[in-house]
């Protein structure tokens, strides 16, 4: 179920070439790599675990709110990780000229599904 809807996401995102669901704990339930892509996804989804639970602790310090989104333009990749709760969250990483709104959409669907399998 969670490969399907990280497969479904990475193929209908214009230069999507991987998925990740992942615990904040740096350990990946599940994640999807687009065939002829080199992009380790599970070793961004570890480090990235690191930087997300120190935003998120930011951001409820000034009380903006729980962070929801988080987006890292690169060179040669973007990432964008949208938070599902506490717990597990799910990243996106794609070409730089990749679709990057259709990206975001896409998340943002398959953010309630996951959630309520990984319940």
């Amino acid at each position: 179920m969670f490969k399907e809807a990280l497969r479904d996401v990475v193929e209908n995102t214009e230069g999507g070439q991987a998925a990740l669901l992942m615990g904040f704990d740096g350990i990946a339930v599940d994640s999807y790599v687009r065939e002829g892509s080199e992009v380790g996804i599970e070793v961004i989804g570890m480090e990235l675990s690191v930087l997300l639970k120190g935003l998120m602790h930011a951001v409820e310090a000034v009380e903006a709110g729980g962070a929801q989104e988080l987006a890292i333009q690169a060179e040669k990749l973007t990432i964008i990780v949208r938070i599902l709760n506490r717990d597990y969250f799910l990243g996106l990483a794609m070409g730089p000229d990749g679709n990057y709104g259709k990206g975001r959409f896409l998340l943002r669907l398959a953010s309630p599904k996951l959630l309520s399998a990984l319940e």
